[in-house]
């Protein structure tokens, strides 16, 4: 059957913690990921350039559901900054915009050190010009390219910590984690300007996101069914909550039931350990369906159902 004539609850459901390659862009590879797996939907969470390698988070089926709690997990990257270029995207792949010699100072580890400072913490951080934001429905790239002079306002960013690994010639190996919505791009300008010369993003590997470690991660070639993980493991910060069997339906229909665990969200379970939901509080300590999973397909279900007449 083709993907277009799937049912909504064909399997696999979960997710892959995929260690993508260079060249292939995310979406690319996520469709990749769907074929070589069987899954009748996917998405990935938290874009990386095709010239990335590292953790990409593939979502497949119902799991799908989950991708906004995916996103927000912080992540971990090794990034290679190459000091005395600058250009236009600020990685490899842009044009030449500022060149000069680096000198001895730039690449001595405490400079470096104390140009870290100011960049750790709540910082306000310039994004790219060359990136997926969207103003007035277009992204800020597609406007670079067409020729438009794009300015592009500061926001606030976390980067929570910053670690020289090595120096490499002209290049600074450093060890970012940080919050979502951050540039490492950015730092790489940033960094360099700091030490008074320009900088670019040379190379970049994700190594966590949330408490995924690229140790995980499968290379795309490998993946297969065998590969996906369960559901639940997207979200491994949600409470887990198993009804009792009396519930279950009640859930599946959407009713609102007792809350009685901790938390403002919470994924329910039947007793077998099937995901049923995933739920938020209400103020009087109920949990109120937010996102339903349906893992039957629609065929099965309505063939399960008793007949009737209208």
């Amino acid at each position: 059957m083709g993907r277009r004539g799937r049912r909504q609850g064909q399997g696999p459901h979960g997710i892959v913690i995929v260690d993508k390659p260079a060249g292939p862009t995310s979406f690319v590879v996520m469709r990749r990921v769907q074929a070589q797996t069987g899954a009748a939907r996917a998405g990935h969470a938290g874009t990386l350039d095709p010239a990335a390698t590292g953790i990409l988070l593939v979502l497949l089926g119902e799991a799908t559901k989950l991708s906004h709690w995916v996103m927000v997990h912080d992540k971990a990257y090794r990034a290679t900054i190459a000091l005395g270029v600058e250009t236009d995207s600020l990685d490899a792949t842009g044009e030449v915009v500022a060149r000069a010699d680096v000198p001895p100072a730039a690449l001595d580890p405490a400079r470096v050190a104390a140009a870290f400072a100011p960049l750790v913490g709540e910082v306000m951080q310039v994004p790219p010009v060359y990136s997926a934001l969207k103003r007035d429905g277009r992204t800020l790239m597609s406007r670079a390219r067409a020729g438009e002079v794009v300015e592009v306002d500061p926001r606030p960013v976390v980067c929570h910590s910053l670690e020289l690994v090595a120096i490499e010639g002209t290049s600074l190996v450093v060890d970012v984690s940080c919050g979502s919505g951050y540039y490492v791009r950015s730092l790489a300008r940033d960094l360099g300007a700091a030490l008074g010369v320009p900088a670019h993003l040379a190379a970049l590997r994700r190594t966590k996101v949330g408490t995924f470690d690229i140790a995980e991660a499968v290379p795309l070639e490998a993946v297969d069914a065998t590969s996906v993980r369960p559901l639940t493991d997207a979200a491994p910060d949600l409470v887990r909550v198993t009804v009792p069997p009396e519930a279950v339906a009640d859930v599946r229909n959407g009713r609102l039931i007792r809350a009685e665990e901790p938390g403002a969200r919470a994924i329910l379970l039947a007793p077998d350990g099937e995901p049923l939901a995933l739920v938020e509080r209400t103020e009087d300590d109920q949990w109120r369906i937010f996102r339903g999973f349906r893992f039957e397909a629609i065929g099965d279900r309505e063939a399960s159902a008793p007949s009737g007449t209208c």
